[in-house]
């Protein structure tokens, strides 16, 4: 199956949203909040992994 790629604006998603029911904004509103959370974990986690990009023990995976 092939996947499909859309570029949806800010602008059009706040042109979409009268046509949702409460409900379905606010599962977007969940799942949005759920995508930045994770995201912003990811960034402070990958933050914590640049204490072993060092470049010295590199010399090590040749062996």
């Amino acid at each position: 199956m092939s996947k499909v790629t859309i570029e949806v604006t800010v602008t059009e998603i706040k042109k979409l949203l009268p046509r949702l029911s409460t409900e379905e904004i606010l599962k977007l509103d969940e799942e949005i909040h759920k995508y930045l959370e994770t995201h912003t974990m990811m960034r402070v986690a990958q933050t914590s992994f640049k204490e072993w990009e060092d470049k010295e023990e590199d010399i090590y995976y040749d062996i």
